[in-house]
């Protein structure tokens, strides 16, 4: 069985004149909400065996949050979680990704992407916070919806 993070990067500067979408940075409260949520993440017992992100910096920020939390598991950036990202086009990645081998994989991206992802897999239509993490299991060909953590419940312990 495979089980999917689906995370939503954690709170993020506002975009400046001149800047890239792409390089806002998480900010000072960003870091340590998220690190926070990471870290509750991990207690309830959702330990990454790979990871994915966007290439995007406060994407890559967030997984560095879970990794902090979570020890050292092999990470890459993909192309197929960007803010434009198509669903059937990822739900085909993940799903190869799931028969490799079995485990936990963690994927950190962007609203609306994820959002569409969620409905994609699992028809449920779902708020998608910053730093929040839906949880999916890959079972007997099927994805399955098995919760979702808000941010504050992480952080929280709840």
């Amino acid at each position: 069985m495979t089980t999917l993070l689906l995370i939503r990067h954690g709170i993020a500067e506002d975009l400046r004149s001149g800047q890239r979408d792409a390089d806002r940075a998480l900010t000072r409260e960003g870091w340590t909400k998220t690190r926070a949520a990471m870290q509750g993440l991990v207690a309830q017992g959702h330990v990454p065996t790979r990871g994915f992100s966007s290439p995007y910096r406060r994407a890559m920020e967030t997984m560095a949050c879970l990794q902090e939390a979570a020890g050292a598991f092999p990470m890459e950036t993909s192309l197929m979680v960007l803010p434009e990202s198509r669903p059937p086009q990822a739900d085909l990645w993940l799903r190869g990704l799931a028969a490799e081998a079995e485990g936990t994989l963690a994927v950190i991206s962007h609203q609306p992407f994820l959002g569409e992802l969620i409905f994609h897999l699992t028809g449920r239509s779902l708020e998608v916070k910053k730093a929040s993490c839906a949880v999916i299991r890959w079972e007997a060909g099927v994805w399955r919806f098995e919760r979702q953590y808000q941010p504050s419940e992480l952080r929280h312990g709840s």
